[in-house]
């Protein structure tokens, strides 16, 4: 159980993106800077703005999906709960399919593995009723 957990925790992030990119709030936003940063081995990549959506909200902070090459530009976003999210589906789709994709397998594969002990256990127990008569 705790597999399945994991695995569908797995699937959690790129189904938060998928939602934004679809159904979030546009807005439209300016990138005003970007740096690289990193600690041992791992590098990130983090770019601000200011963004306003189609309703008038305004905004700033962290704008993610974008990168040195939209410094200074206008980018079209997507709002959602995860926070402004830049160029929808077109930078990384493969990051992104292929993380759901993991996590619905790994999904999958636990259900089926559960299913199949539960038949094991039922099977064992038929075989056990049968042997006592």
């Amino acid at each position: 159980m705790i597999l399945y957990v994991a695995a569908l925790a797995f699937s959690v992030l790129p189904a938060l993106i998928a939602y934004t990119v679809v159904a979030g709030d546009k807005a439209e936003a300016r990138v005003l800077s970007c740096h690289h940063s990193h600690t041992g081995r791992r590098h990130t990549r983090t770019c601000t703005g200011t963004w306003i959506t189609s309703g008038g909200s305004t905004g700033d902070g962290k704008i993610y999906n974008v990168d040195e090459r939209d410094y200074g530009r206008d980018v079209a976003l997507r709002i959602g709960p995860l926070g402004p999210y830049g160029h929808g589906f077109g930078r990384h789709v493969p990051t992104v399919l292929g993380s759901c994709g993991i996590g619905v397998g790994a999904c999958l594969t636990v259900l089926v593995m559960l299913v199949l002990n539960r038949r094991k256990k039922d099977a064992a127990a038929t075989w056990r009723a049968s042997r006592k008569r």
